[in-house]
């Protein structure tokens, strides 16, 4: 039986989960210029990848009921160990192995509480909030071409 996560391990699972998402959704330029700029560049082994496979994806209609496969995404997928010991993965949409490499060694890096703040400071929270931003535009356009449909009754 394991043992139960306390609120401060639930809490850095979730904050792992949002740099992961944010490290896997990068622009892959974004992601190569910013290691090119990291220093100093930790030592670390690859312990498996980078490797391309496929996933298959599943959905529900109207997000209830039975799940269904929908088709295959092409994954790439990284496992990387730093010289500290800490175990970093990554998984990114397409073929892109170098990208899942870094975003391994920077999922690693970020879990060392020394350098998490400067990391997070410096790349993922500027990187996330541009998603968000993105997706806020993305919403607003969408909105914009929303279609109102409404039923006119003639006679009664």
């Amino acid at each position: 039986m394991e043992p139960i996560p306390s609120n401060a391990e639930k809490e850095l699972q979730e904050v792992r989960r949002r740099w992961m998402s944010v490290l896997a959704e990068a622009d892959s330029e974004d992601l190569q210029s910013f290691w090119e700029r990291y220093e100093p560049k930790p030592a670390y082994a690859v312990v498996h990848g980078p490797e391309v496979g496929l996933l298959m994806i599943q959905a529900r209609i109207g997000g209830e009921g039975e799940r269904f496969y929908v088709g295959e995404a092409t994954v790439t997928r990284c496992s990387v160990r730093v010289r500290e010991g800490r175990l970093g993965t990554a998984m990114v949409l397409g073929r892109r192995p170098r990208h899942a490499e870094i975003a391994a060694v920077l999922d690693a890096q970020l879990q060392d509480p020394r350098k998490r703040e400067h990391l997070m400071a410096t790349f993922v929270d500027p990187l996330w909030r541009r998603k968000q931003e993105a997706e806020r535009r993305e919403a607003g356009r969408v909105a914009s071409t929303r279609v109102e449909f409404m039923t006119l009754v003639r006679g009664e």
